[in-house]
């Protein structure tokens, strides 16, 4: 049964906001797809053992003080003793000659291990960010790009163990493996050296059209821009404005496909750091404004849900530089679950393009906001002083929210799904984000491990036979026919060169789905199925 959902989208048409043609459509989606980068910052805390004790430190007592009274024996007793004879009185510990027989003890033995004080370079937080250094290589330039795609490691006043570790990347193109193997090797790495996650960190993500700055000193050198920008020309505002609109519209969604905390009455962190912007509109507010509304209202600083900080505009408001960096991810310990969120933000960025050759989209009437408001409050609060109480969300009234959180995000990526596809298996992942997110799953007893587990997407026999089929119709292996009949009859006959399983029923439902979802196309000319 077919749905109206034309009641879902209402857009403005505004002067100052001009709906692009299909053209600019065309222009920008093509553009932004090979110019887009995602870069990730990881925050993880350290154990905090700082200790410089060798273990060699004579004034530590013998681990047995703390179960027997044997070290209140004296070593001159039977001496004293013996010398005063009947009238001797031991004053024990409070005796000026008092010699503790600890020093002469055969089981005189220090626990150096549970000591704070001891030196543990495998536990000292220095010591575990050098080794991850060691181990990354970071590049320290956004122009350069060294096997794990690291830009550098550094600390973070908010995290634990002497500031942390916060991993900065350089950014990558758009695609589900790549970011999945970058975030698998550095958790793993994290991981191994006894970092952890908790309501104090997250993961931040810097969408951004390829820029380069301070090329050659800021006054540049003859012939030696100062910075590089890889857009070629102005983005138009309505396209920023766009994706500020879905951002509100879909900002209850995403925080819940983010959340990652293991306790059902404070699942998520605090709202400081990430504060809402479901009250700050882009339909009759340039994105200038909305710039400044969107730092102000977090403080005058950079802790939006989004922010738009490093974006600049031209004089007639157009986008000159495209950088916002999103803020609502809780530290999630799934290379999976940071793939597929990292795609989402690709796929929305995408969506705005997509739909601004119709004007700047609603996000709801005034029912919807104070609905998404009432959701939001449940979801993501506490604005505390940094240095007053908990830094966690209060998520005890969350529970009747589930149902409408659960639909917003399948909505969501439903929405871009077709965007989704060509990243890789991000959709996959992301159904299962929706239903269940980290934080639930933590909640019902779930490990990191068990979750990335249920998320993970494995190559399978099925994967082998689409890729296969994917490379005859990429690299048109099989063309020139008069029809899509002779072309299907054509690759199951040589699919089924390399295959002893019939495979004719697999081919045809893997060609239509493809059609039916608008990802595959007839071409008359070349006698060939195209995917798009």
């Amino acid at each position: 049964m077919s749905r109206d959902n034309r009641d879902k989208w209402t857009f403005y048409v505004h002067p100052s906001k001009e709906a692009i043609n299909t053209g600019d459509v065309r222009y920008w989606k093509h553009m932004l797809h090979k110019i887009l980068k995602i870069g990730l910052e990881y925050e993880f805390n350290l154990p905090n053992k700082n200790g410089t004790c060798k273990g060699n430190n004579n004034a530590c007592p013998c681990k047995h003080m703390a179960e027997s009274n044997c070290w209140k024996d004296c070593i001159r007793f039977d001496t004293c003793k013996a010398e005063r004879g009947k009238n001797f009185i031991c004053h024990g510990i409070f005796c000026t000659g008092f010699l503790s027989k600890c020093i002469i003890c055969e089981k005189f033995e220090v626990d150096c291990k549970s000591c704070e004080n001891l030196f543990d370079p495998e536990r000292n937080p220095d010591h575990i960010r050098e080794r991850m250094n060691n181990f990354l290589t970071p590049s320290h330039s956004y122009g350069s790009l060294t096997k794990h795609g690291v830009h550098s490691i550094t600390t973070d006043g908010s995290l634990l163990g002497k500031k942390g570790a916060e991993v900065i990347t350089v950014g990558r193109r758009p695609d589900y493996w790549e970011f999945f193997k970058m975030s698998k090797e550095i958790i793993d790495l994290a991981v191994k050296n006894g970092a952890y996650v908790n309501e104090r960190t997250s993961i931040h993500a810097h969408l951004l059209a390829s820029y380069y700055g301070k090329i050659a000193g800021s006054s540049g050198s003859p012939g030696v821009p100062n910075q590089i920008d890889e857009m070629e020309k102005a983005m138009p505002e309505i396209i920023l404005a766009n994706f500020h609109q879905l951002c509100r519209r879909y900002q209850n969604a995403i925080t819940w496909m983010t959340i990652g905390l293991d306790e059902p009455e404070r699942i998520t962190r605090w709202e400081k750091y990430r504060v809402s912007v479901l009250n700050i509109s882009a339909v009759l507010n340039n994105m200038s404004k909305v710039k400044a509304d969107v730092s102000s209202n977090a403080g005058g600083n950079k802790y939006g849900w989004v922010n738009y900080n490093n974006c600049t505009f031209t004089k007639k408001g157009d986008v000159k530089r495209f950088h916002v960096e999103l803020r609502v991810m809780d530290c999630l310990l799934s290379p999976s679950a940071i793939a597929a969120v990292s795609c989402l933000y690709y796929a929305m960025m995408i969506k705005a393009i997509e739909i601004s050759r119709y004007g700047v989209v609603e996000v709801g009437g005034q029912d919807w906001i104070e609905k998404a408001e009432g959701i939001k409050r449940d979801l993501m609060n506490n604005m505390k002083d940094y240095n007053s109480g908990d830094r966690f969300s209060d998520t005890s009234g969350l529970s009747k929210h589930y149902d409408v959180l659960i639909s917003e995000s399948f909505d969501l990526i439903s929405q871009i799904k077709h965007i989704l596809m060509k990243t890789g298996p991000a959709y996959e992942v992301l159904e299962k984000l929706a239903e269940r997110p980290c934080g639930i799953r933590r909640c019902d007893g779930d490990t990191w491990e068990t979750i990335e587990k249920d998320l993970q997407v494995v190559m399978t026999t099925e994967d082998v036979f689409i890729a296969k089929l994917t490379e005859i119709i990429d690299l048109r292996l099989v063309d020139q026919c008069k029809n899509e009949d002779e072309w299907l009859k054509a690759v199951i006959l040589l699919l089924n060169k390399d295959n002893d399983q019939v495979i004719d029923d697999r081919v045809s439902e893997f060609i239509n789905t493809k059609k039916n979802d608008g990802e595959m196309v007839w071409l008359d000319r070349i006698g060939s199925m195209s995917l798009i």
